[in-house]
Parts: C-alpha cells; structure tokens; sequence
C-alpha cells in the first residue's frame, strides 16, 4: 500500500494545514469528479502493483450497480450501539497535546476520510465485532457542515464503513451523520441530490483508498492510518478554534452530537 500523505504545507499566520497527495478527498468546486479519477488513475497505473482490483475500477452509477453484500449486523439496535461505542472513543494522543485522548477527526470534514474509516474498522475489530466493509462514493460531491471553514465541503470521492441488517444496508459516517448511521440511499442524498450520479463501490474492510485492494481485510492494527490521522487531528483543533469554538470542551467530554441525548435512526 501506497503511503499517500506525500506533502504537507502549514500556513503558519492562519494556522490552516493544506494536505497534498494524490488521494486527498477534496475536490475544487466547479471541477468534475471525473478530473481527479483520471488523476488518480493515471498515478496509480505507474504502481508496480496496480494488477489489482480497485473502488475506482469496480465503482458503478448508484440504481445501475449490483452491489455486493455487506457485514451482517444483528439489528438496527446493535448497531446504533456499536456506532456510538467507535464514535465516541478518545484513543489518539498529538505530540502538542499528550495528555489530551482524542477521537477520529469528525469535526474536520474537509479531507481524510480514508484514515477514519480505517480506524472505525479497527477499533469494531478490536471490540471482537463482525467489520464492516467499505463503502466508496465517486461524484460532484457536496455537504453542508457545521464544521466547515464556509459551511460546506466538496470530494470527489468519499468512503466510510458499511453494515447490512435484513436488505438494507448502512452507512456508519460520524463526519457527516454524527448521531446515528444512514441507509445508503440517504448517505448518497447527503452529498448529492441525485444519488443516480454518484458513482458506488463495496469493497473489503481494510481497502484504504480508490486505488488500494477492493479485496483487502483488514489486519486489525492499520498502523498508516493512525499515522496519517495526526495530520487532520491538528487541523481540526485549529478549525475549531476558528470557528470560535472550544477545542477543550467539544473535542473533549462535550461533543456536540451529546447535546441531545436522544438519537434516531433516520
């Protein structure tokens, strides 16, 4: 696997991180989702390696695709629990800040949402729970947060966990559905209003990114993931800190999803 955060610019006077690699999520509005495949394509065909199956070879327009499969979970209640359990838990540490346990980065929406997905997968792997697949989403992506810089961010591509309970599956994104999980469909109308665009693929548990293994498990330690997910950890601090918020208190025990305690399936 490819190591993907290849160039990293900190803009000291505004304290915002600019994080260049090929598989980075972001996506210049205006711009087709299309020219960042071709990108991505073209860099991963110099992958000695590249014989492999992948989400951006195997993706589909969603209502077109047969898609496979995904982990069984019991029920709508196991896994609202489940999904509490990895959203919630503070395991990362920042050499700035050693004493101060932090959860995945889903309070900076802008970019790394192959290295959460990781994590999520590892720490359910850890818990002893069946992991879930992934789930990659190809398009014009946009999403309304209140955790964005100007109150939106664009992708061309995004990936987060994904369960089945009877015929419907889920998605598992704290980044864009912070309370409870979101039927695939829904997922895909978060980002887009015509979900019949976005392109799909399932893929493995421990696939990483669009041009990783789609048939990739997850070894249960995903120690590059962890590592790359430093990097969002200190942008999201300083987003917050921004946005005129306090770091301490919503990255610490007072998240805003725990402002009300009753969540819902949607």
């Amino acid at each position: 696997m490819l190591h993907f955060l290849s160039l990293i610019l900190i803009f000291s006077a505004s304290q915002v991180f600019a994080i260049d690699n090929e598989y980075s999520a972001t996506r210049e509005p205006g711009t087709s989702y299309k020219a960042y495949m071709s990108r991505a394509r073209a860099l991963s065909e110099q992958d000695v390696i590249e014989k492999r199956v992948t989400p951006m070879g195997t993706s589909e327009h969603f209502g077109q695709a047969t898609l496979s499969e995904a982990t069984v979970w019991e029920s709508e209640e196991v896994m609202l629990e489940r999904f509490k359990q990895f959203r919630d838990l503070r395991f990362l540490y920042e050499e700035d800040r050693p004493d101060f346990a932090r959860r995945s980065s889903w309070m900076y929406p802008d970019d790394g949402c192959f290295a959460r997905a990781a994590l999520a997968n590892r720490n359910l792997a850890q818990m002893n729970y069946p992991v879930p697949k992934k789930v990659f989403a190809f398009g014009d992506l946009y999403v309304e947060s209140p955790n964005a810089q100007d109150g939106s961010v664009s992708w061309w591509y995004h990936v987060a966990p994904l369960v089945q309970i009877g015929s419907e599956k889920y998605v598992l994104d704290p980044a864009i559905s912070p309370k409870a999980p979101l039927k695939l469909a829904e997922w895909l109308a978060k980002m887009n209003s015509d979900p019949a665009s976005i392109e799909v693929a399932i893929c493995e548990s421990g696939t990483y990114t669009p041009g990783d293994d789609c048939t990739r498990v997850t070894d249960g330690e995903e120690k590059g993931a962890e590592a790359d997910q430093s990097y969002y950890l200190r942008a999201e601090w300083q987003r917050l800190d921004s946005l005129g918020r306090d770091p301490v208190r919503e990255l610490g025990e007072f998240p805003p999803w725990l402002e009300s305690q009753t969540s819902v399936l949607h």
